[in-house]
């Protein structure tokens, strides 16, 4: 198989798993709405793949915008993980402590927000697409998310994570603004350089949901792990 046709099948892949995902997210009442951006910060992550597939999806003037957006913020302290989705399965299963992370909304918001509107909203990483709330979060100052759309949510990053096992995870805007140095790795190609203050990322060591999650959780785990399985990108 070649690299591009390689390429081609993991970004299509991609775009059914977000595809699903909001799929499922459409069963839960939650209020966001257009121009609400409360959660649009710099602290947003992503894997490699991902950044690969917003340039294959919008190239030319779209991509020229965003160059420069990302070269008009000053905001360079970000939310950089320590640890992937798949790293803290791990951790969990050898019983390892996990350090803490500091992450911190007030370090600024996103410099592709356009009047609180995202400008690149058909094609944002999951990091971005599970940002929800039942309540408007500027009413309460966080989040409200129902116990089983949290386990869903993170059923998702392990498997969108799992497809870019061996690439690139870590900050979203620190990964886009290395995007084209050859630095993204695995399935976003062709990954010959390193970004600082990124972490590799991981296949599934196993999901976690909690046993009351099971039974309601256990047919779209199936369509995952079937739509990875029919585009033969990787295997759980």
């Amino acid at each position: 198989m070649t690299y591009i046709t390689k390429f081609n099948k993991v970004v299509n892949t991609l775009e059914k798993i977000y595809i699903l995902f909001d799929t499922a997210m459409a069963a839960f009442p939650f209020a966001c709405a257009k121009q609400c951006s409360d959660c649009c910060t710099c602290n947003v992550t992503a894997t490699g793949l991902e950044i690969a597939y917003i340039q294959d999806r919008l190239k030319g003037r779209a991509l020229d915008d965003i160059r420069m957006r990302l070269a008009r913020t000053g905001q360079r302290r970000r939310f950089r993980p320590l640890q992937t989705t798949n790293g803290f399965a791990l951790a969990c299963m050898e019983g390892r402590d996990t350090e803490e992370e500091e992450n911190d909304p007030s370090w600024g918001t996103c410099p592709l927000l356009e009047d609180g509107i995202c400008t690149i909203y058909p094609v944002r990483p999951l990091g971005c697409r599970v940002m929800m709330s039942t309540t408007p979060c500027r009413q309460t100052g966080q989040a409200d998310m129902p116990f089983l759309a949290l386990t869903i949510t993170t059923i998702f990053m392990q498997f969108v994570e799992h497809l870019d096992a061996g690439g690139l995870y870590g900050s979203f805007l620190d990964l886009l603004e290395h995007a084209g140095n050859n630095a993204l790795g695995c399935n976003g190609l062709p990954g010959k350089d390193n970004i600082p203050g990124t972490v590799q990322n991981l296949k599934i060591p196993a999901l976690m949901i909690p046993p009351e999650h099971v039974k309601k959780t256990q047919d779209l785990v199936q369509s995952l792990g079937s739509i990875i399985r029919e585009n033969n990108c990787s295997s759980t």
